[in-house]
């Protein structure tokens, strides 16, 4: 018998590990980087608003995906991405990036991160992400939950929250950040706990063109500030203790996207 429950949990495993590995190497396979060389042609105020606008969308992604807080000292750390299917019709950047000058490319982008959350009392929760600089990309993100609601009935464990979050992009020629306030609630059974979440993404994004690059275009730098609404749902699937996987889909007024992670929790 003891055997038997050895293989079963062996081969769970094994499901588990073959399930992350399908979610984000499909993830990654799917989601191309840009190189925003289109900045230098389309640099006008209305198309670098809608680059910030895109850009907020997978910056400020998947910043949570639960409404219930991790409890003192709890600890939850794990990888993540946030994609969108598409750049908006009037982005022209990141269309051409994601292409070529002239032949838009409609593609799926996102943004893969390292996340480490902390329980603290009083129902907070504190979150640090990033990623080592990659593609002359440099990611970092933190933000603070609060649990305004928690009850437990029986098996059930239902969490209301709020959540400030600060993400900030830099890249060569141009750096965004994002300032969100959101709100998340979720219901959690065993294995299974669905959450749906809305939040407000105030998203600023400045280019950074050297003189050279501007003297050539007779053009000078802008910055520009952007607003908008997403809304989340979303499942995290927990198979085995201390180990989940969350997927969920997001939606705006300008896009569809997808949020991803494998985590751990403690």
């Amino acid at each position: 018998m003891l055997n038997k429950m050895s293989k079963t949990r062996s081969g769970g495993k094994k499901i588990l590990a073959v399930i992350s590995i399908c979610l984000f190497t499909s993830c990654y396979v799917f989601c191309k980087t840009p190189d925003f060389d289109a900045l230098t042609t389309y640099l006008e105020k209305n198309y670098v608003k809608s680059l910030a606008k895109d850009m907020g969308a997978v910056i400020a992604g998947n910043m949570f995906h639960s409404g219930i807080n991790l409890g003192f000292p709890g600890v939850d750390v794990g990888i993540g991405m946030s994609a969108v299917t598409k750049p908006s019709k009037g982005d022209k950047i990141l269309r051409d990036s994601l292409g070529s000058i002239g032949n838009s490319d409609d593609v799926m982008y996102g943004l893969p991160f390292i996340y480490a959350s902390i329980g603290l009392p009083a129902r907070f929760d504190i979150m640090v992400r990033g990623y080592p600089e990659t593609e002359n990309i440099e990611l970092f993100g933190a933000g603070l939950k609060h649990c305004i609601v928690s009850k437990e009935l029986g098996v059930v464990e239902l969490g209301l929250s709020t959540m400030y979050s600060y993400n900030s992009l830099k890249y060569t020629n141009f750096k965004s950040d994002v300032h969100t306030v959101s709100g998340i609630f979720s219901v959690k059974v065993p294995v299974v706990e669905p959450y749906v979440g809305v939040a407000f993404d105030s998203t600023s994004l400045e280019t950074d063109l050297s003189s050279a690059a501007l003297a050539l275009i007779s053009k000078t730098n802008i910055d520009v500030s952007e607003s908008q609404t997403r809304f989340v749902g979303g499942l995290n699937i927990s198979p085995f203790p201390f180990t989940y996987i969350n997927v969920a889909g997001t939606y705006s007024v300008t896009y569809v996207g997808v949020d991803l992670g494998l985590g751990f929790k403690f």
